[in-house]
């Protein structure tokens, strides 16, 4: 949820900028000088040589994919993906086996021993009252200290 508000909050800032240059752009004369930079420059297509950028873009896409193939296959010859199957397979099996055979009682007879011991672990009377007193005594000087402090 935050990713999707931080990227509408970078269009719209992207757009107040937008706005805010394109209102701000202020022509200057050059003399000329641009169109005869422009002039003097060679032909975008001419000058990268479109045929080589398309020989080079065709050598990049096969190297990626042979580069693909030959992981996949190195991979296949380690036996990585047999090795990742198995365990697998042997991940699920313990779980399976692990649910099947856990024991339930048990669990039963822990809880019941819980419910059991627990008055004797809870705190007494007394001792709810001392946490009582200690916590109303020490609220307002931590409160106290916490004024100074700011």
């Amino acid at each position: 949820m935050d990713k999707i508000k931080e990227e509408r909050r970078a269009v719209d800032d992207e757009k107040l900028l937008r706005s805010f240059f394109s209102e701000a752009r202020q022509p200057i004369a050059d003399n000329g000088f641009t169109e005869r930079v422009m002039s003097a420059l060679p032909e975008r297509a001419a000058a990268l040589g479109l045929s080589d950028t398309l020989r080079l873009h065709r050598w990049s896409l096969w190297l990626n994919i042979m580069t693909v193939v030959g992981v996949v296959g190195l991979l296949i010859y380690l036996g990585f993906f047999t090795r990742s199957w198995i365990f697998m397979q042997g991940l699920v099996a313990r779980i399976v086996m692990g649910v099947l055979s856990y024991d339930y009682d048990g669990l039963l007879v822990h809880a019941m021993l819980f419910l059991h011991r627990l008055p004797e672990m809870m705190p007494t009377a007394t001792q709810l009252v001392a946490l009582f007193l200690t916590a109303l005594i020490l609220m307002p000087l931590i409160v106290q200290r916490l004024v100074k402090q700011w």
